[in-house]
């Protein structure tokens, strides 16, 4: 049975570009909304429009006909442009044009482009938002003269915290240029502490045409934190209308340290548990702390003025007098000295006298701090609770808990009981530190020590042995399964709320458990078992126990042998670069090879890379180990050019780490490799550079430079992995990208009509309309590369052209290759 050809092709499925935060639409030659991104239909509502008359069904052409008012000449402009597109008088087109949404007027720029996909013709539409351009060159061109002066950081920004000015003053307090800083939102240029109540709270003031003064901890480019006074002004257009904020920023660090140091000084002097007289050079108190009026029974208003001697016996010697000789000469003095209270006895003190000197180095004041004799005794066991419990919970430190649990360890083996060591550490703990800071965690600390208490029995010991983790000892048992039930009495007790503050707190405890005498007997074995188990519970997911096993020694004995191997895997010459063939699919020409490394371990075989890359990684030895790789593959890809193929490039793969390593004075200096010097990239075209998305996307400014560094100097970079991460048009934007390299895991289930195709098809258009070239991994079949072929990929990678080959086998396919090329250049000969 024949079926009937439908009127209209389907267009291509946008669902893969859910994951882009720009708005995509796809028109079809008729002007017909056929599918859009999720960000397009937020769009529509977001800029309080109908969203019906924007979505799928509708007609771009008809909407833009029917505005009216002010949006009527870029809703024609608009409207022009989609036709030149859909007609073909043009490749692509773009407008910008401003979008009243609700509260604020945005502006948004239009990009028209054709698709070249198989089928009937079909046109993308995608919006995005930018600085409104009017206010942009009012404010810069206006406020750069008049501002550029000033002496302290003046931002302006929109509505919606688009920085739209940035006077020179704030590129010296924040670390970033003024070219960095336009156009990016003040969040992520300076993120600050504050609430959302307090931001609302500013926006009201502002709003009401108030301004808004105080204080916030705002992060520096460097990631260091700076303390500023900040005065937030609402700015507003000719017609009075609220178009954004104008902030003027304060540096305060320094007297941030003056005032901490006042109240701190003041704080100490109230506080502090010994007495302290102050005395002018004529030896008359000047002023006195609560603990001196303790120690003597006088008020500030019965010795304020009076001589110190008002504190010696009748047949006393004067209190500073004798000493003054010394005083004068060293500025200081120590010993014991009688002293009557206000109707007291006689009693000995311990008296330290120290002078204090004005800024031209003369005695101004003197410091007389005093202490009883008996005070030592209670020193001692101060020196002694400092050095065995915790200050924070008062729990038992790390060395009053080696001491205990070695000490229950010989009471378990003399009475043949079971001993039970738990490893407690408190999930999400950092977060709490991280956003609330830390005398927040401080108490919620106390209160997790309160709650394990209460979980044991009163000869137990619960222990604090750093930060948030925590330990338990259950000497003596007679049943294991007590330590069960106290392991889940831990952790529900913790899965509970933590009120904290007016917060209300919620963490969880990871708990890992081993046995004496069953796992070890030695106290070193059995701490190394329960910080393994802990481990274990956090890797299963956290907020659970987990018990020590032998596997888990087992692994992390494998895991310390493959990293001590892996040590002297380099001078053992151990490694192997292997290169699998890149080819052309329009014309089968194969130039290109990515080099693989191997491992070739002599007692495990061959090392899978996904098994010792993160070790070299985690260890440090990637940075020896990447340059070697880029070495050995660059010099042999010089060999073929030179013999075989002037046009031969091999792809090397970059760690993240290695960047970060030499961005921070780590990587070797002077060498040539992607850890070296970048000069030597402007020389060496036949490497190009395999990097993953996220790399891109990192914060780290450092690590960007070192990235643009490479890429001024002439290396060629390529995105590995593309569309299994956060993927974003911006970074390919900022960065000059060479090649996308689209994932296998798109690759491997291609067909006609699949989700994967429309997802490939999509990005090899993007890509090529930013100049990108294409090559996809994974290719295995004949119809795989057909489609992609057809789709318009440039090269494409996988065992239906070869799998890894070594140097030799790779030289030789290249050699072959070379000699197509040359026949099917001169062609046949008579």
């Amino acid at each position: 049975m024949n079926q009937e050809r439908p009127d209209r092709a389907p267009a291509p499925a946008l669902s893969s570009f859910d994951v882009l935060a720009e708005q995509v639409a796809v028109v079809d030659a008729a002007g017909t909304i056929v599918a859009v991104n999720a960000a397009w239909k937020v769009f529509a509502c977001a800029n309080g429009g109908d969203p019906a008359s924007s979505s799928v069904g509708a007609n771009y052409l008809d909407v833009c006909g029917h505005a009216g008012g002010a949006d009527a000449p870029y809703a024609a402009r608009a409207a022009s442009l989609l036709r030149d597109v859909i007609e073909g008088r043009a490749e692509a087109a773009e407008m910008a044009y401003p979008c009243d949404a609700p509260h604020e007027k945005r502006w948004f720029r239009l990009k028209i482009t054709r698709a070249h996909t198989p089928g009937p013709r079909h046109v993308v539409a995608m919006h995005e938002r930018i600085v409104a351009p009017e206010l942009a060159e009012r404010q810069l061109h206006l406020q750069a003269h008049l501002l550029a002066s000033v002496e302290q950081a003046v931002i302006a920004t929109d509505l919606s915290g688009t920085i739209v000015f940035w006077n020179p003053h704030a590129e010296r307090l924040y670390g970033w240029s003024a070219a960095e800083a336009l156009g990016r939102n003040i969040i992520d240029i300076t993120p600050a502490e504050s609430t959302q109540a307090q931001a609302e709270q500013i926006m009201a003031r502002l709003s009401r045409g108030e301004s808004w003064t105080g204080e916030f901890e705002v992060r520096h480019r460097s990631g260091r934190t700076i303390p500023v006074r900040v005065t937030d002004s609402p700015l507003r257009n000719e017609r009075e209308e609220l178009i954004g904020v104008i902030g003027i920023s304060t540096d305060i660090t320094e007297q941030r340290k003056i005032e901490k140091a006042l109240r701190l000084s003041d704080i100490v002097y109230q506080a502090i548990g010994e007495a302290i007289m102050v005395l002018d050079l004529d030896d008359r108190i000047v002023a006195i702390n609560p603990a001196f009026t303790k120690m003597t029974s006088y008020g500030e208003a019965e010795i304020i003025g009076r001589s110190a001697d008002v504190l010696k016996g009748a047949d006393a010697a004067g209190l500073i007098g004798e000493r003054s000789q010394l005083l004068e000469r060293t500025g200081h003095w120590a010993g014991i000295v009688w002293t009557v209270p206000k109707g007291g006895e006689r009693r000995q003190e311990w008296l330290r006298v120290d002078t204090i000197y004005d800024e031209r180095g003369r005695a101004k004041l003197r410091i007389c701090m005093f202490s009883h004799v008996t005070d030592q005794k209670r020193a001692k066991e101060t020196i002694w609770q400092q050095a065995n419990f915790d200050a924070l919970t008062g729990l038992p430190n790390r060395s009053m808990f080696r001491d205990r649990l070695e000490h229950e360890i010989q009471k378990a083996g003399r009475a043949g009981r079971w001993l039970a060591l738990m490893f407690i550490d408190l999930d999400q703990f950092k977060e709490v530190n991280d956003t609330l800071g830390h005398d927040i965690g401080d108490m919620l600390l106390k209160q997790a020590a309160e709650r394990l208490a209460a979980c044991v029995r009163g000869v137990d010991t619960v222990a604090r042995i750093g930060g948030d983790e925590f330990t338990v000892i259950l000497g003596e048992l007679d049943d294991v399964a007590i330590a069960d039930r106290v392991a889940r009495d831990i952790v529900r007790t913790m899965s509970q709320p933590f009120p904290v503050a007016q917060n209300t707190l919620h963490v969880s405890a990871s708990v890992g458990i081993t046995l004496y005498p069953e796992d070890a007997r030695e106290a070193d074995v059995l701490i190394k078992n329960a910080d393994q188990a802990m481990y274990a519970a956090k890797n299963h997911g956290r907020d659970q126990f987990h018990y020590f096993t032998q596997h888990m020694q087992n692994v992390a004995q494998m895991r310390m042998r493959m990293i001590n191997d892996l040590r002297g895997a380099l001078a053992n010459e151990q490694f192997e670069m292997l290169y699998q063939p890149i080819v052309v699919l329009a014309t089968g020409a194969l130039h290109k090879a990515e080099a693989l490394l191997r491992w070739r371990h002599p007692a495990r075989g061959t090392v899978n890379p996904e098994e010792f890359i993160p070790l070299a990684e985690q260890t440090g030895m990637i940075g020896a180990i990447g340059e070697w790789a880029y070495r050995h593959a660059t010099d042999q890809a010089r060999i073929w050019r030179k013999d075989i193929d002037p046009q031969f490039q091999v792809s090397v793969n970059l760690s993240p780490l290695q960047l970060r390593t030499h961005a921070t004075g780590g990587g070797a200096q002077g060498g040539r490799g992607p850890v070296g010097n970048p000069v030597q990239f402007s020389r060496d075209v036949a490497a190009i550079l395999e990097i993953t998305e996220g790399l891109l996307l990192e914060s780290n400014s450092v690590v960007l430079d070192q990235l643009q560094l490479l890429r001024d100097a002439g290396v060629q970079l390529a995105i590995d992995d593309f569309g299994t991460g956060y993927s974003a048009l911006s970074y390919l934007r900022n960065f000059h990208v060479d090649y996308l390299k689209i994932d296998q895991t798109f690759v491997m289930k291609l067909t006609e009509h699949s989700d994967d195709l429309t997802m490939c098809e999509a990005i090899i258009a993007m890509a090529h309309k930013l100049g990108i070239k294409v090559i996809a991994e994974g290719i295995e079949s004949e119809e795989q590369r057909i489609l992609l072929a057809r789709a318009g990929c440039d090269f494409g990678q996988g065992y239906l052209f070869a799998r890894p080959l070594s140097a030799e086998v790779m030289g030789a396919m290249l050699a072959v290759a070379a000699s197509r090329a040359v026949q099917v250049d001169t062609g046949p000969t008579c």
